[in-house]
């Protein structure tokens, strides 16, 4: 008596046939998947099978018969005593979908839309699963074999992988992303940021699995449908999918590559992980439950399933409070690439301490400093009487109100600023500016640690210098006669509405340089302006209307000697675009600098003598990809360099190897900005990023997510508390470097944002944009969404009456005149543009992007922009 042999079908091997799985329900339910999905090829070699095999019983194995048909390695051959021979085909045992999510609800468990739901068990689906996937394998087999085929449904299924996902068909990913935006734009208004959130990875990971399974006409169809959603808050991510189109371009671009290998952190609160939990359970009210593979809503959600519980990594707040949008745009993404050891974002963020107090002042300099102060308030002379009609040649400054120092007390009234009643009672009245008096020893936020003497870059000296004692002098004198800015609460009356202080911009436009002009910076004493062009030259200006004069040494005697000067100077030395400048702060704004720093697309650094209008340093290091930023330190000699190569560098103006190497950023990095005291760095890339570094150590200690597009620019304020960046996706973010959280966003700019800068004490923030916009921002508001339209008195413009005359003056005659540019805004109002509450006056220009915003120590704004003049087919049509 022979003696069987171990069926080789599968580990599974059940004691009686009252716990097998159906055999011809089995069939029928593989037959119908095939069927209805379009599987002719698997449909027709599974009825060959079973028309070979003439039939099965009901309380067998599904077979396939056939002598060289044994499909796979877990196939197996079993004899019977009729001497035929069949290839018997068991799923190996229950097999759990790790997506599938168990549901708690029992009033779902009774609706079905199948007959066979009641019978559709784990067993039944691993088995269904095990055959189907070995009818894939032959028929890529058998396709591998025939020469000249293209069938596209074979090679969707040679392609396809042998997993769970191998069951679904392009239509199921596809209704499941759709199904998921179904329910989402349907559910409660409350509840749709934190889901609508999610709905971007299931985007890009349905396109993705659809690539890869070589379903490409439908990958180009669902992208060119769904992508225009998501376009808005992911403008780079959507770009850079748009140029996928086959596999070997997902396995070559680094971003597929992250999406793919790095989890997307997606933060929901406690009560939207509920329902999206509900509804992947099939739990929802507004559908059939429906689970499990036997029919197309089941196969959809097991599509989304797979994603969510594979590819996103879902952070659950504690409490049940809806995220607010800056939240969700802060606390989402690929963060764990940009950290290292994966850890939280919130933990990395928190494990420094940063020290932002201002840097320390010796004991000496303060001494010196005040004796200073003291003897120039001792030889200033008192205010007179004359009427400012006639300026008195006597009188400092030409003004009663006038001082030694040049300056005019802004709040004392003159004769003429005392109008009758009458005149009170005509005349609108417009916001006091107020002049904020400085002592010597400023008043420090007592919960900002300094650093110390020795901390610094470059360390505090001993003995202080008298380039030190003129800067911390002239800072007193700028202090004491700072217009104090923004929203003035402490001067409103109860029952008044509040004032608003704006600044007094002076615009510098820059006429024949069309787009040549590539970079413009102001002097930190306001007395030049250098302006970098793409070609390769620079051009400096003297904005006191003096000529730069060259200084050279005397051959014959060795005395130094100036020529009579010119207009403007140009430096020529680069070999590429000019991309940022730099002047030297060694004086402040208490002298003209004497040097300038340079980078070009040429990947080069050049140090530049302001007495002889030459070339001192190249620096070389960035390799030859460009520099895109170039920034001197808070106390000189040190700089730093932002490049192509995704580095930032620390540089001594005294050797031409850079010193400290800042890497993490994985784009380009764009800016580069020094805090106050010198100790930390703060860099923007391309990556949507921003980083804050050690400058002495070369860590990250801080990392600002939200941007949805390249950061292009940063300001850190004076006070160093507050980080403002802003980019190509014309909104300007708000953050504590403190706490390393978001403050606000802020958004009315209708196209790239190119410069920002604080105010002197920290209230305002001012910003120029490709738009030929200027745009003055309250940094202590609580910002948030305004409702669209005009106001009357202090609207989007602030003051009406205040700045529409500055409107007029740089449009040069009305609102009315302002042209139109392909990245501008057109002709329109600016007040029904959508914007945020904080934003305190909009200056538009009439052809002018605007390149740099500048405030001066007193709180004054320059800008400058190059003129764009309109083309001939434009003035064809105006005419």
């Amino acid at each position: 008596m022979s003696e069987s042999p171990a069926p080789l079908g599968g580990p599974s091997n059940h004691a009686s046939s009252g716990t097998r799985t159906d055999a011809n329900l089995l069939r029928q339910f593989v037959m119908e998947y095939l069927q209805s999905h379009g599987f002719d090829k698997a449909l027709d070699m599974f009825q060959k099978g079973i028309a070979d095999q003439g039939g099965v019983d009901g309380d067998k194995d599904v077979v396939i018969a056939g002598e060289d048909d044994a499909m796979g390695e877990d196939g197996g051959r079993r004899g019977s005593t009729g001497g035929g021979r069949e290839a018997i085909f068991r799923a190996p045992g229950p097999v759990p979908l790790e997506s599938n999510v168990k549901r708690n609800i029992p009033q779902a468990q009774a609706v079905s839309a199948s007959t066979m739901s009641e019978n559709i068990t784990p067993e039944f689906e691993a088995q269904a699963k095990y055959i189907i996937e070995q009818l894939q394998k032959k028929v890529g087999a058998s396709a591998q074999g025939q020469d000249g085929e293209d069938n596209t449904t074979t090679k969707e299924l040679k392609d396809a992988t042998l997993n769970q996902d191998s069951l679904l068909d392009p239509s199921d990913r596809v209704e499941g992303y759709k199904s998921f935006r179904r329910w989402v734009d349907g559910g409660l208004d409350l509840w749709k940021p934190e889901l609508d959130n999610l709905s971007f990875p299931l985007f890009v990971h349905t396109f993705l699995e659809l690539i890869e399974f070589s379903f490409l006409k439908t990958a180009r169809e669902f992208f060119k449908q769904h992508s225009v959603h998501h376009r808005p808050l992911h403008p780079q991510d959507v770009s850079t999918l748009s140029s996928i189109s086959t596999k070997e371009h997902v396995h070559a671009n680094p971003f597929c590559q992250r999406i793919l290998t790095d989890k997307y952190i997606v933060p929901l609160s406690r009560n939207a992980n509920d329902l999206l939990l509900q509804w992947l359970s099939g739990a929802g009210l507004d559908e059939d439950w429906e689970a499990g593979l036997h029919s197309a809503a089941g196969r959809a959600k097991e599509a989304i399933k797979g994603i969510v519980f594979n590819h996103i990594s879902i952070t659950v707040t504690n409490t049940g409070v809806p995220l607010d949008k800056i939240t969700i745009a802060s606390k989402s993404g690929l963060i764990a690439s940009a950290l290292p050891a994966a850890m939280p974002i919130e933990a990395f963020n928190t494990a420094t301490t940063l020290k932002l107090g201002p840097p320390p002042m010796t004991e000496k300099l303060k001494e010196q400093v005040a004796r200073t102060l003291h003897d120039e308030d001792v030889l200033q002379q008192p205010n007179g009487n004359t009427s400012p009609s006639k300026p008195d040649s006597s009188l400092p400054n030409g003004h009663p109100n006038g001082n030694g120092n040049g300056d005019v007390d802004m709040t004392s009234p003159s004769q003429d600023q005392n109008p009758t009643p009458s005149e009170n009672q005509d005349r609108p009245r417009s916001p006091t500016v107020t002049v904020q008096e400085m002592k010597l020893e400023s008043d420090r936020d007592p919960d900002l640690v300094s650093p110390e003497e020795s901390e610094t870059l470059p360390p505090i000296p001993a003995v202080f210098r008298i380039p030190d004692l003129k800067r911390e002098v002239e800072a007193i004198r700028d202090k004491r006669k700072m217009i104090r800015l923004g929203t003035q609460a402490s001067d409103v009356k109860a029952g008044s509405s509040s004032t608003t202080v704006l600044p007094s911009v002076v615009a510098f436009t820059l006429f024949d340089h069309g787009e040549s002009a590539s970079s413009v910076e102001f002097s930190r004493d306001s007395s030049l302006m250098a302006v970098g062009s793409s070609e390769s030259c620079i051009r400096l200006w003297s904005l006191k209307g003096e000529k730069l004069k060259r200084k050279s040494v005397d051959p014959t005697d060795g005395t130094l000697v100036e020529d009579e000067g010119q207009p403007f100077r140009k430096l020529i030395g680069h070999s590429g675009p000019v991309y940022s400048l730099s002047f030297d702060p060694l004086y402040g704004s208490a002298s003209a600098p004497s040097t300038l720093l340079s980078s070009s697309q040429d990947g080069t650094v050049r140090l530049w003598s302001l007495d002889t209008y030459s070339n001192l340093v190249v620096y070389r290091g960035h390799g030859k990809d460009p520099v895109w930023d170039v920034e001197w330190g808070p106390m000189g000699v040190y700089f730093a360099t932002a490049s192509r190569d995704r580095t930032a560098r620390l540089w001594s103006s005294d050797r031409v190897t850079p010193l400290r190497m800042y890497t993490g950023h994985l784009s380009d990095v764009n800016c580069v900005r020094f805090h106050p005291n010198s100790l930390y760095l703060a860099t923007g890339s391309n990556d949507s990023s921003c980083r804050l570094w050690d400058v002495q150590r070369g860590a990250c200690v801080r990392l600002f997510m939200g941007h949805t597009d390249a950061v292009t620019t940063m300001a850190i304020s004076p006070d160093g508390k507050l980080l403002a960046s802003a980019g190509l996706d014309s909104s300007i973010w708000l953050w504590d470097l403190g706490s390393s959280r978001p403050i606000k966003k802020m958004y009315g700019h209708r196209s790239s944002i190119e410069s920002l800068s604080f105010s002197a004490d920290s209230a305002v923030l001012v910003s120029g944009g490709l738009d030929s916009t200027v745009r003055c921002w309250d940094v202590k508001s609580s910002g948030g969404e305004r409702t669209v339209g005009r106001q009357t008195d202090t609207g989007i413009f602030g003051n009406a009456a205040g700045v529409s005359d500055g409107i007029r003056r740089l449009n040069g005659g009305g609102v009315d005149e302002q042209g139109s540019l392909p990245m501008g805004p057109g002709r329109g109002g600016w007040e029904d543009e959508p914007h945020t509450s904080d934003l305190l006056a909009t200056w538009p220009t009439k052809r002018t992007p605007i390149l740099k915003t500048h405030y001066t120590p007193r709180n004054l704004c320059m800008v400058a922009g190059s003129f764009i003049p309109p083309s001939n087919t434009a003035r064809a049509v105006n005419r």
